[in-house]
């Protein structure tokens, strides 16, 4: 009977002592500084692989890390209720969560004893896994995923260095040339989306916009701030698609919070209110009810916005149809024309045309 509660009584201990999930990252990077660092200090370093390692940790600092921050290999943890298990994707360790502490269950030996193996078979095995990185960087390129491409490319690099023969060494600066290459690849295929872009507007809506968009997403990646540019680009063309929902997301959690979060873009930000509310009125299908609380949560939030001539025309349009008079509607329509030098856009006029004919034939909310 005693050994039962005693039991229960380790089983209750286990369940509240787990080590939260969020702690395994840092238990990991420690672990393998440790491990690396002790295996650096072993006599058999050479000065070459020495050398060598202050380029990894030259390139690692100044191009990877300020691009995608530390690295932590990718990995799952599974909750079994007594305790987590963790295990790195690659199948290079496991690892145990229990009584507030991280254990190691396995680790490769090339982690956890790189000192103690032999420098033949030690230098063929870190041969063949970056041979295999080298094929992860190639198929990643083939996606266009150049950043994933890059980071495989450095992680070679590395296992190259750890080899330490002169061939190895020459492998070595190959793949840090290659990672180097593929991030400008990054930027250089944005750049040729956007004018892509540019140039399909007249002749391919959608396809223009899928090329702004990538752009988008590579510019975003590399933390370039042409990612927004290309963003309010790929938004008006879904505008023009009358892809309402999307554009209008874009517009409230992506344009909008960034131009006003920095002081030189927020000037532009009351124009893409303005935008982001008839876009949304698109979306819910002439919802004026919907279009009266966008007016008021965005004239809370800018106050340019809320001082515009843009904001007073949309409260005179609201106004119109909570009148049910098309008349002053179409009045207040071409107000709204005559904000821009270029007028309304083609969906613009699409949309409020629409409200327009809802109060000729009575067909109101």
């Amino acid at each position: 009977m005693l050994g039962v509660v005693l039991l229960l009584l380790s089983c209750v201990v286990a369940v509240q002592t787990k080590p939260r999930q969020e702690t395994f990252a840092p238990f990991l990077t420690t672990q393998r500084k440790s491990r690396f660092s002790s295996s650096s200090a072993s006599p058999a370093s050479t000065s070459s692989t020495q050398d060598s390692g202050g380029v990894s940790r030259w390139f690692t600092r100044n191009i990877l890390e300020p691009l995608s921050g530390p690295r932590v290999p990718d990995h799952t943890i599974t909750d079994y209720y007594l305790f987590h298990l963790a295990t790195l994707s690659d199948g290079s360790g496991s690892y145990l969560g229990m009584f507030q502490q991280w254990w190691v269950l396995t680790e490769l030996q090339d982690v956890v004893s790189e000192s103690t193996a032999g420098p033949g078979g030690q230098s063929n095995t870190h041969d063949a896994q970056a041979e295999a990185k080298k094929q992860v960087a190639v198929q990643a390129k083939i996606k266009k995923d150049y950043h994933g491409a890059a980071r495989a490319y450095v992680d070679a690099a590395k296992l190259y260095e750890k080899a330490g023969s002169q061939f190895n060494l020459m492998e070595a600066a190959g793949a840090y040339e290659d990672a180097f290459k593929a991030y400008n690849m990054a930027k250089e295929t944005a750049r040729i989306y956007t004018q892509l872009g540019d140039l399909l507007k007249a002749q391919d809506t959608r396809k223009a916009m899928e090329m702004h968009r990538e752009a988008a997403e590579l510019f975003k990646s590399d933390n370039d701030g042409r990612a927004l540019q290309a963003t309010i680009r790929q938004t008006e063309l879904l505008c023009a698609l009358h892809d309402y929902s999307q554009a209008f997301d874009l517009y409230d959690n992506v344009i909008i919070p960034k131009t006003l979060s920095q002081d030189i873009l927020k000037f532009m930000t009351r124009d893409h209110i303005l935008n982001a509310i008839v876009a949304h009125l698109g979306a819910t299908k002439g919802d004026w009810i919907v279009f009266e609380k966008d007016l008021e949560r965005y004239e809370d939030l800018c106050f340019d916005f809320r001082a515009s001539q843009g904001q007073t025309v949309l409260r005179k349009l609201a106004r119109a149809e909570r009148d049910h008079d098309p008349v002053a509607f179409q009045d207040y329509c071409r107000e709204f024309d005559r904000l821009r030098s270029g007028g309304m856009a083609d969906w613009q006029i699409d949309l409020l045309l629409a409200e327009k004919r809802k109060l000729d034939d009575g067909d109101l909310l």
